[in-house]
């Protein structure tokens, strides 16, 4: 995979932290060409963590640091509930930049709002960067983020988005709160 210039540094981390780090906690190999950006994902066989899954979620976690999250958030793919969606709005919105320079600016919305709000409501963690917008979440909240962002893209007001993030969100507490004092008999 490709590795842009300015998200190197970032996957390699303070002294070579987040590469040891990721490399450790899956048992692979991180060959990453500081040069090039050209990273390759190997497994060492030998390591005690080792799994054949595990050179996919390595690069589930390279994918989501190189998409503009920050190495915390991109760990929370270590965790197999997690998944990362990467909307790229080249091939949604077509080339044009002004177009696609609008609607980053309505999902980011007015001092970041509408990100929070998905973030807060959906229970995942969103990144506007570059030409992309990617979610992490588990996969329940991951389709409640994906319905948000879809709505905002096909141009819905962001009050109707919020609307339809809050009633998911309280739907979700309801269920939550009906399991954990469903009366024994």
């Amino acid at each position: 995979m490709k590795i842009g210039k300015n998200r190197i540094a970032v996957i390699i981390g303070k002294n070579g932290e987040t590469k040891r780090e990721i490399e450790e906690s899956l048992g692979v190999k991180i060959n990453l060409d500081s040069e090039s950006g050209d990273c390759e994902v190997r497994p060492v066989i030998g390591h005690p963590k080792y799994n054949p899954i595990n050179i996919f979620t390595a690069q589930k976690m390279i994918n989501a640091i190189n998409r503009g999250f920050n190495p915390i958030k991109a760990m929370k793919l270590l965790d197999e509930t997690y998944d990362i969606e990467v909307f790229n709005l080249y091939s949604i919105l077509g080339k044009s930049e002004k177009k696609i320079k609008r609607l980053k600016g309505r999902i980011i919305g007015r001092n970041g709002e509408m990100r929070k709000a998905i973030e807060r409501f959906a229970e995942s963690y969103v990144s506007v960067y570059g030409k992309t917008v990617s979610i992490i979440s588990d996969y329940e909240n991951l389709q409640i983020a994906r319905k948000a962002v879809s709505m905002i893209l096909s141009g819905m007001p962001h009050h109707s988005v919020l609307k339809f993030l809050e009633n998911k969100y309280n739907d979700k507490k309801k269920e939550e709160f009906k399991k954990l004092y469903k009366p024994q008999f």
